[in-house]
């Protein structure tokens, strides 16, 4: 934009006294136009664009990644030289969620010839930000041959939008449900797209505890299908395609069951936490919904649902020295509140010297050979664990002239009223070892059943 502006020059001249035949000079006025332009900032000697108010604007929706031209900067000095360019944005408004770069913001410089220009780029990380518009100022320096100048151009502008979202809603069905009893639950698939408009494909699991009734399924947009998982272990895979606008939302409702399992048995057949699908994940975006699940518990009458689990560190101990170990049972009970009386056998080759348990009561039983019965005494309520430490010693198992031997050390729990639960836990005793701390996982040893980790059980 040009603007004329009249300057008026002013001369004054001081009267002069002259004596004989000159004239007198008192006062002269006059006038002169002088025109300046102010030009644009894509005209300045060192330009740079901008789009209305702003460098640019940059679009990102929730947890996603954008790249983007921060500042397009023009040389047009007189002298037809070289400058160098430095960008100086402040972040300080944006919120803790964004993570913002753009180019030379570290103080290094670009080379921007005579007559050329250089569009800097940037890059911008949004997590779960706050939706809303936010200015980034930008300062720029340049220097250039026997000159330098300090700009402030015009700021960035971030707009952060909602973005996709993806959730999953049981609306019929029960949570908690017995074991060998028809069950049904109607679950929906709720898509919305807070962003650009885009062709989304949705992908969930249904596992192989479930059929789906496809009478009693449908989508309020796009198309949909069920497949086998294709890997036998008789599991559905669902797979959506649906095209949403701008903030709008679609929905898929579906009918999953508990089906007869291949032995003729309804699921489910024994008591425990079941997923009743994965969560759902747009393909495109990779984001996951939640997951639905349930809880399946045998009759008071017939309450055996209870998991035990064991494990022993270090799993692996030097022949014929001293060694103190630490046994873990676990106790998981996935059925109806109950007392429960847990025993199980510590070997001849470890003394039990004490134990630590969260709840409940432990007795120490010496039997016959060396051996020690430990019973443990505990109420759990359901979806309750607990683990009971034992603290063993051994001043040292020999092995002979063998390299390594697996020694017993306790055998598996019984519960009464349920049965033996769990499995025997043995350590490897090895002749030249120096091994305090090891596991069984450290050794890559596969299809022996002999130890199993604390945390197993669910809960």
């Amino acid at each position: 934009m040009k603007k004329i502006f009249s300057v008026t020059l002013i001369f004054l001249l001081a009267s002069l006294m002259l004596i004989g035949s000159s004239g007198t000079f008192v006062q002269f006025t006059g006038n002169r136009d002088v025109k300046m332009d102010v030009v644009s900032h894509d005209e300045e000697y060192m330009a740079f664009s901008c789009i209305g108010n702003y460098s640019g604007t940059v679009m990102a929706e929730k947890n996603s990644t954008v790249e983007f031209n921060a500042l397009t900067v023009f040389n047009y000095l007189n002298e037809l030289q070289t400058a160098w360019v430095t960008l100086v944005p402040d972040y300080s408004a944006l919120p803790s969620e964004v993570t913002m770069w753009i180019e030379t913001e570290n103080g290094s410089h670009i080379a921007v010839n005579s007559e050329n220009s250089y569009t800097f780029s940037g890059s911008v990380n949004v997590g779960d930000a706050p939706v809303g518009e936010y200015e980034i100022p930008i300062q720029m320096y340049a220097y250039w041959n026997r000159g330098d100048a300090s700009i402030s151009t015009c700021p960035l502008r971030l707009i952060i939008t909602e973005g996709p979202r993806i959730e999953k809603i049981l609306l019929e069905g029960n949570t908690t449900v017995p074991t060998h009893t028809y069950e049904e639950w109607k679950i929906r698939i709720l898509v919305t797209n807070g962003g650009i408009a885009r062709n989304m494909t949705i992908r969930d699991t249904i596992p192989n505890e479930f059929d789906i009734d496809l009478n009693r399924t449908s989508a309020s947009a796009g198309s949909y299908e069920f497949i086998g998982a294709g890997n036998g272990s008789g599991a559905t895979k669902l797979t959506w395609n649906v095209s949403l606008g701008s903030e709008e939302s679609a929905y898929l409702d579906m009918l999953v069951y508990t089906k007869l399992n291949p032995a003729g048995k309804q699921e489910f057949t024994s008591c425990g936490r079941y997923a009743l699908n994965d969560g759902a994940e747009i393909r495109e975006l990779g984001l996951k919904s939640n997951s639905l699940w349930v809880n399946a518990t045998c009759a008071p009458s017939n309450d055996c649902c209870i998991k035990v689990t064991n494990w022993v560190n270090p799993a692996i101990i030097p022949a014929n020295k001293p060694v103190n170990l630490t046994k873990g049972i676990n106790v998981y009970n996935m059925g109806a509140e109950k007392d429960i009386t847990l025993h199980q056998i510590v070997s001849s080759s470890f003394d039990v010297t004490g134990y630590t348990a969260p709840v409940g009561n432990v007795t120490l039983t010496p039997l016959p050979g060396g051996k020690t019965k430990v019973t443990w005494q505990l109420h759990l309520a359901h979806n309750e664990g607990r683990t009971l430490k034992l603290k063993l010693h051994t001043d040292g198992i020999s092995i002979g002239h063998r390299h390594n031997k697996w020694v017993k050390v306790t055998g598996k729990a019984w519960i009464e009223g349920c049965g033996k639960k769990g499995h025997s836990t043995y350590v490897l005793v090895k002749k030249h070892c120096s091994c305090h701390g090891s596991s069984l996982a450290d050794m890559n040893i596969e299809g022996l059943n002999l130890k199993e980790g604390m945390g197993d059980y669910e809960g």
